[in-house]
């Protein structure tokens, strides 16, 4: 069984910073399908961050 040592905080940064790469990648795609996927993909990552950060603040409210 491996440690667990990511923080909430952590999962949320890495989410946002994989959401802006991808979104970034939609920026360079060559064709609307791949930019249509990366921008779909970016929206779908950026919806667990926030889903983490939210939860996040329930907690820290208890």
């Amino acid at each position: 069984m491996s440690e667990r040592n990511l923080s909430d905080l952590d999962v949320y940064q890495h989410l946002t910073r994989v959401a802006a790469e991808l979104e970034t990648l939609a920026a360079a795609s060559a064709s609307l399908i791949g930019e249509t996927a990366l921008k779909t993909a970016a929206q779908t990552v950026r919806g667990m961050a926030n889903a983490v950060y939210e939860h996040s603040l329930a907690d820290s409210a208890h």
